[in-house]
């Protein structure tokens, strides 16, 4: 599949490191598929876990798929918390990106596009909300 033909995904993501400058970063996203209304359009490997029953809820998913993982050491050793993070919600045929400010930088953005199918022929808007409050702060937030 070619970068362009990605599917639209909603979900949720974290922006991990080895390090705390985030200077190796990678994107760490589980994705949903969906339609451009945000309904969900094929089954998921991973049981989602939010209230609502159509997105995954960050710190459930990090203790079920993450916390216990020998696939993501050293990154499991933290909280879910730890990391920068975000989420995709779609309606409407609109995006919105919810993240960490700490992370609103362009080459993460156009990674998170990527990686969810947030692309001009899936969707008609994308929308970035920096969220600085707490629910999305982490360890950066913790050293200023």
């Amino acid at each position: 599949m070619l970068l362009n033909d990605k599917e639209l995904h909603s979900g949720i993501f974290w922006v991990i490191s080895e390090t705390d400058e985030l200077t190796d970063w990678k994107l760490l996203a589980f994705e949903i598929p969906c339609d451009t209304n945000g309904n969900i359009i094929e089954e998921t490997p991973i049981m989602l876990n939010a209230k609502s029953g159509s997105t995954y809820n960050h710190k459930k998913l990090w203790e079920s798929e993450i916390k216990n993982s020998s696939v993501y050491k050293p990154y499991n050793k933290k909280d879910y918390n730890y990391y920068p993070r975000g989420r995709i919600d779609i309606a409407n045929n609109k995006a919105i990106i919810y993240l960490n400010p700490h992370i609103n930088i362009l080459e993460i953005i156009d990674e998170i596009k990527q990686k969810f199918g947030l692309l001009p022929q899936n969707i008609s808007m994308v929308k970035i909300v920096s969220d600085g409050s707490k629910h999305y702060q982490c360890f950066l937030d913790w050293s200023t």
